[in-house]
């Protein structure tokens, strides 16, 4: 089957702005760089996803390290800490609820608690699987003797919080699910990273959870694109892309807002570990 990518059909729209000669390569090149660049990184997110037919909004806190993947995420309304060390705690995330059970718990990465009310894991923190995605899409484009930038226009400058930005709003009008049939048994979380497309987007059209499994020959309801429509701010300043809008057919799908971004901040050495001072676990 071959499926397509929102930045490989896609088609844009221009949106009221001041466009400048910029290169496209160059804007692409930065982000690259910017994202390539930031191994260590401290941010304020807001995430609003669309569960059911509901937008939930989550204000977060994170520290993350891209390699060795570490991640401390602290929801900062309902007091939640999470803390994720690859090859530590039998690689799950250790958890203080800051409520009932009233004990830090250990939980499956991608168990429903841990993974409840969002789209994504811990292991998406930070702005690497964006970077993928736009990687492999230009890999792709390649085979066909193309460039991304052939396809994508720099749309606009735009001040998104108090930030100079890049704006690129793309849209692809072919977006809908198809059948597809799984090649392999693998858990439906490896299936989309492999395909590139939307795990939470297959789990709510086949009426799967968090964790499913699916096995060699089953026929699932799949986007044939990652997005319907995806807005990207880009920062002038350090390539980051601090604000992204991800629709699908029935409009956002789900809206990430990245603010007081520090970018290879140098941490205590007890950071990636539950006897940091700033941390609550007990």
């Amino acid at each position: 089957m071959r499926l397509v990518f929102p930045f490989l059909l896609s088609t844009f729209i221009m949106i009221s702005g001041t466009v400048h000669a910029q290169s496209v390569r160059s804007v692409l090149d930065k982000m690259y760089q910017g994202i390539g660049s930031s191994n260590v990184l401290s941010y304020d997110m807001t995430s609003s996803e669309r569960i059911g037919s509901k937008m939930v909004t989550k204000n977060m806190a994170f520290r993350l390290q891209i390699s060795p993947r570490k991640v401390y995420m602290k929801d900062k309304d309902s007091g939640v800490e999470l803390l994720y060390v690859a090859g530590w705690n039998s690689n799950q995330p250790f958890i203080n609820p800051n409520g009932f059970p009233y004990v830090n718990v250990s939980l499956d990465l991608n168990s429903s608690r841990v993974r409840a009310d969002g789209h994504h894991p811990v292991t998406h923190a930070g702005f690497s699987y964006l970077y993928t995605q736009v990687k492999n899409t230009e890999k792709l484009i390649a085979q066909n003797n193309k460039k991304l930038e052939d396809i994508i226009k720099v749309v606009g400058d735009f001040t998104w919080n108090g930030r100079s930005c890049s704006k690129l709003v793309l849209e692809n009008p072919d977006f809908k699910f198809i059948s597809y049939t799984c090649t392999q048994s693998e858990t439906l979380f490896s299936l989309c990273e492999r395909i590139n497309v939307s795990e939470y987007m297959v789990m709510e059209k086949n009426n799967m959870g968090y964790g499913a499994k699916v096995n060699k020959g089953t026929i699932l309801q799949i986007p044939n694109a990652f997005a319907k429509k995806v807005e990207l701010y880009i920062d002038k300043a350090n390539g980051l892309p601090i604000y992204q809008l991800v629709y699908d057919d029935k409009g956002v799908f789900e809206k990430f807002e990245f603010k007081n971004v520090k970018i290879n901040p140098t941490f205590d050495s007890k950071e990636w570990t539950t006897q940091c001072a700033s941390y609550g676990f007990k």
